[in-house]
């Protein structure tokens, strides 16, 4: 019995034993709150009218993440909140510092294996000239979780599909996902994984496509309203997104991504002229985003 007791610290101590699988899933409850610091960058152009506009986007906030209720799929309805709110934007040259900017909150739900599922609008004033109007920005970032329990190097792939509010068509998202490894986030073990995807947005947006749809709110200075009707967007969106999970709590340590969008979007007001904006605008931009516990 010794030594086959010595015989297993010695594989173990190898690397000799198989990992084993544990399941990676978040499960809110009810009344949990969790709180971040928000972080997102992005550098992007629009062409429109024969202008070719690059802007670069920062913004840094605190984030509150309340459950206020979960349904037996495990599928959360949160209220995430960003306060202390700075955002800083460089156009032509000129650098603009936002502070003072009132808390923005937003309703999402969040399925357990951490694809968000929707969200309640822009308030967030995303720095994705996309995802922007879609609803479906958000100030949640999460992998993709798989479906059964995994060890490292395991992978798994999923398809999936995004309604879009006040509008119709959507995006359709094909991912695949890894168990990195283990290691320690402040002092707690979590699991790493990465998830990497491919969407297609197309979708109409507005009053034209979707009966008795209102404008977004979209509270952030610097982010405008547009009017809800005649809009169109087409896009390709690629997105890195790694998240370290702490098993036993089901919760989200840490998350970043990385993200590239281009497309076109096109706005038809009737009887309404925007100067520069007649025809298909052409975006593209690269955008980072992290969420670590605070």
């Amino acid at each position: 019995m010794r030594r086959l007791a010595l015989v297993a610290v010695f594989a173990l101590a190898c690397g000799a034993l198989p990992a084993r699988a544990q399941a990676l899933s978040l499960a809110y409850k009810s009344g949990d709150t969790y709180k971040y610091k928000f972080d997102t960058a992005s550098k992007q152009t629009m062409v429109a009218g024969g202008l070719n506009v690059p802007t670069d986007v920062e913004m840094t906030a605190d984030e509150t993440v309340t459950v206020k209720s979960v349904d037996s799929s495990g599928t959360a309805d949160l209220s995430i909140t960003l306060g202390n709110l700075v955002m800083k934007t460089t156009s032509a040259g000129i650098t603009t510092t936002m502070t003072g900017i009132p808390d923005s909150t937003v309703d999402a739900r969040v399925a357990a294996d951490g694809r968000l599922i929707s969200s309640d609008g822009n308030q967030f004033g995303t720095a994705s000239p996309f995802l922007a109007f879609t609803g479906l920005s958000g100030g949640f970032v999460s992998a993709v979780l798989p479906a059964n329990a995994v060890k490292p190097g395991d992978t798994w792939s999923k398809s999936y599909d995004q309604a879009i509010p006040d509008g119709s068509g959507g995006i359709h998202i094909s991912s695949t996902s890894t168990y990195v490894r283990d290691e320690s986030v402040s002092g707690v073990g979590a699991a790493v994984v990465e998830t990497k995807s491919t969407g297609t947005m197309d979708v109409a947006l507005g009053s034209s496509s979707s009966a008795g749809a209102q404008p977004s709110p979209s509270p952030l200075p610097g982010t405008a309203t547009i009017p809800g009707q005649g809009m169109a967007i087409k896009a390709t969106i690629t997105s890195d997104v790694t998240t370290w999970i702490e098993p036993g709590a089901h919760r989200i340590l840490k998350s970043h991504s990385t993200e590239k969008e281009s497309g076109t979007m096109t706005i038809d007001l009737p009887g309404v002229t925007i100067p520069g904006m007649t025809g298909p605008m052409t975006m593209s931009g690269v955008f980072t985003t992290d969420m670590n516990s605070a």
